[in-house]
């Protein structure tokens, strides 16, 4: 009986301390990846966080959006699909991603916005009908963020073929990296148990 307890206790604080390191290295390994590593995709999803921290735009939601112009500029997308409805702080991130994103040269005809998520796994299934028609897809968000993205959209958008490209770094103002991590590990859980990889 002790001998089955030192193992369950052994395997959950090698999870609980490995999850957060195997998040910190994808966040270093994806965030080198430069935008020349991009192949050409016809689309970028961009995932929202809040739009505002502390009464100001949230500098990570500006990161994000960096992100998908500059895969824009480069001319790796023709379209940037802003997902996010209305967050933690009450504001619609998509309306103002796509402010942002105009506000950084790209014009309105190249960007269409998904409005009624609330979560990464609604950003992925609700972005699916504007990218219905796009074989290739580019997510963006913030690296840490990436791996479990991505597998949502691996099992909703099966047939597609998804690259993901990391914004610039920025660790939310409240709470700072450590907090994000940790609450990054227990979302990878949580939706491993809901079946959503």
């Amino acid at each position: 009986m002790l001998k089955r307890f030192l193992i369950i206790t052994l395997v959950v604080f090698f999870t609980a301390a490995g999850l957060p390191l195997w998040i910190m290295w994808q966040d270093l390994m994806i965030s080198r990846q430069g935008v020349e590593d991009i192949r050409p995709a016809d689309a970028a999803v961009i995932l929202s966080t809040k739009a505002y921290e502390n009464g100001r735009l949230n500098p990570c939601l500006v990161a994000r959006v960096e992100g998908g112009v500059e895969l824009y500029r480069a001319g790796k997308v023709n379209k940037l699909v802003m997902s996010g409805g209305i967050n933690r702080d009450h504001e619609y991130g998509s309306r103002n991603m796509q402010a942002l994103a105009e506000s950084m040269g790209v014009p309105a005809y190249a960007i269409e916005q998904e409005d009624r998520s609330a979560t990464t796994f609604e950003n992925i299934v609700f972005s699916s009908k504007l990218i219905e028609e796009h074989p290739s897809v580019v997510l963006v968000s913030a690296g840490f963020h990436l791996p479990r993205a991505r597998w949502m959209a691996e099992k909703q958008w099966p047939e597609k073929e998804i690259q993901v490209y990391a914004a610039p770094f920025c660790s939310e103002p409240n709470g700072g990296y450590a907090f994000t991590i940790l609450r990054e590990a227990g979302a990878i859980i949580k939706n491993a148990v809901r079946g959503r990889y």
